[in-house]
């Protein structure tokens, strides 16, 4: 199935990359750390593009091995209380934009402020 946002370029590849070692954005929240998945973030149910993700872990994602105690809500299954304790949106992208700048940033040697463009969606 071809995706209506097209094919990732370059910088959204390694924007994916970078997801591996920030890890879930929701954990990261929690103090902890958890492999995740690429989330793109919706307007008027559809995808943004793929500079619009954010990396959740299949638990705070799709509510797979959900455990309440540990992870708190699931994007899936309560967006409303997911959003609730973790934030909007806009306010997981700007982490997430931030985290990215930091990673991209140790792993060629560049400054640490970076300022990451994006589309209008």
């Amino acid at each position: 199935m071809r995706s209506t946002i097209g094919n990732p370029t370059k910088a959204d590849r390694e924007r994916f990359l970078a997801f591996r070692s920030i890890g879930c954005v929701a954990c990261y929240l929690q103090k902890r750390f958890a492999d995740a998945d690429v989330h793109h973030l919706l307007s008027g149910g559809r995808r943004r593009g793929h500079r619009f993700t954010v990396p959740l872990c299949p638990p705070h994602h799709r509510g797979i091995g959900f455990v309440e105690a540990l992870h708190g809500s699931s994007l899936a299954t309560s967006p409303k209380t997911f959003r609730s304790l973790f934030g909007a949106d806009e306010t997981l992208l700007a982490l997430t934009d931030q985290l990215v700048a930091r990673q991209l940033a140790r792993r060629v040697g560049a400054p640490h402020t970076i300022c990451i463009m994006r589309g209008s969606a």
